[in-house]
């Protein structure tokens, strides 16, 4: 248990570290994310409406336009769709600081309970993971399958760019790497311990 914990707490470290690395240092960002050339406009635009923080999309489909219960919503909505544009906007209405430590603590944690998680997930394969690399390929696997089981839902189903979605799976999954090498380094099985035997078959009836 102790190991886990200790673990977990050094692999968030390197999460940590690796997100101001690739988010702030890298200046990879600018490759995928882009500014608005008329940034000021819209944001007019959003606080003239009045609306609250929350998640927006255009065209937004009417009910019964998705399900196909209402034919003339799905024509409109399929027609609207068709022209464009097509846009998903994650609106804050409140603003942030950056520089709030708050978020920053709210981000360590987040990294220190998906480490618990993977920890544990290591910890319960640890009598087919005996070897250190096989560990650090366990974890990083881990990786692997988030990305690619969330983080291409994105692009898949939202229609979010797919060079947005590819650095940020490069992100998770290089991410999961190095906190594969902190983890299958602490949580190991112990030092001599024996494999787990392998299970016999039952044995054939006596013949009559």
């Amino acid at each position: 248990m102790i190991r886990l914990f200790v673990g977990a707490l050094l692999s968030a470290v390197v999460l940590f570290v690796w997100g101001f690395v690739f988010w702030a240092a890298s200046g990879v960002t600018p490759r995928f994310l882009h500014p608005l050339p008329n940034e000021d406009e819209v944001k007019q635009a959003l606080q003239k409406g009045d609306i609250g923080s929350g998640t927006y999309l255009i065209p937004y489909p009417a009910p019964g336009a998705m399900s196909g219960a209402d034919p003339k919503r799905e024509a409109d909505f399929v027609s609207r769709s068709e022209r464009g544009p097509v846009v998903e906007i994650i609106y804050r209405k409140e603003g942030l600081d950056p520089r709030n430590v708050q978020e920053y603590v709210a981000g360590f944690c987040h990294f220190l309970a998906a480490s618990l998680l993977a920890g544990v997930l290591l910890v319960l394969a640890q009598p087919g993971l005996r070897r250190y690399p096989a560990r650090v390929l366990f974890v990083m696997l881990a990786g692997v399958f988030a990305t690619v089981t969330v983080g291409f839902s994105k692009p898949v189903w939202f229609h979010h760019p797919w060079p947005a979605a590819l650095y940020e799976a490069a992100y998770v999954v290089i991410g999961w790497l190095l906190a594969g090498l902190v983890l299958g380094l602490v949580i190991r099985p112990p030092t001599g311990a024996a494999p787990a035997a392998p299970v016999s078959p039952p044995a054939a009836p006596p013949s009559p």
